[in-house]
């Protein structure tokens, strides 16, 4: 896979890393982060330039995540039913979810973007949810502001590692993806404390 994909990448440059990015965001079994770490890569060995290629992954990432929230949202509450989200989402997270989307749903986007195994279905289920275009896209463009420019510059630093590389920005995913969930759960149970005592009746 990595052989087949550095040898696309290398003959086809920007307009590939972008088909490649939306390709991966809409489902197809391709790693965004390999992705980014062998356009890095490739800008570290001169066959394209960094700023072009940074913005041809930021740009093929944020295309493909919409797209797959478009599907979602011409789905509808439908969009649950899919096998391939029953396969990660059962029942009772289902009902989770919706909550979660309903009462915040930008910062639901952005756990899903660094949850290794989720990205694909909470966007898709964002789109599902009712979740605003300009919402999900406003937070997916700034996590993504952070995440793609390092893993693009991690490639161009360390392109002779890349499995290494990998393996460190996915143990960092969930680190990060525990943190805010952890961060997400001690700020509602503070604004849970700070709603006063319902009257005595």
């Amino acid at each position: 896979m990595e052989h087949a994909l550095v040898s696309f990448l290398s003959r086809f440059t920007y307009l590939a890393v972008i088909v490649v990015l939306t390709s991966a965001g809409m489902g197809v079994p391709v790693s965004e982060d390999l992705t980014l770490l062998v356009a890095g890569g490739l800008a570290a060995r001169g066959l394209t330039d960094f700023w072009p290629t940074l913005a041809a992954g930021y740009f093929g990432v944020l295309f493909g995540d919409s797209l797959i929230y478009h599907w979602g949202k011409r789905m509808g509450p439908r969009a649950y039913a899919q096998p391939w989200v029953r396969r990660v989402l059962s029942l009772e997270r289902e009902e989770k979810l919706r909550v979660h989307f309903r009462k915040h749903g930008a910062l639901t986007v952005i756990v899903g973007r660094h949850t290794p195994g989720l990205r694909a279905p909470v966007f898709f289920l964002a789109g599902a949810s009712g979740v605003g275009f300009g919402k999900f896209l406003l937070a997916d463009a700034a996590s993504a502001a952070v995440t793609v420019p390092i893993v693009v510059r991690l490639g161009f630093l360390f392109g002779e590692h890349l499995e290494q590389v990998r393996a460190k920005i996915h143990q960092f995913q969930w680190v990060l993806a525990g943190a805010l969930l952890f961060g997400l759960a001690a700020w509602l149970l503070w604004r849970r404390r700070q709603k006063p005592p319902p009257d005595p009746v």
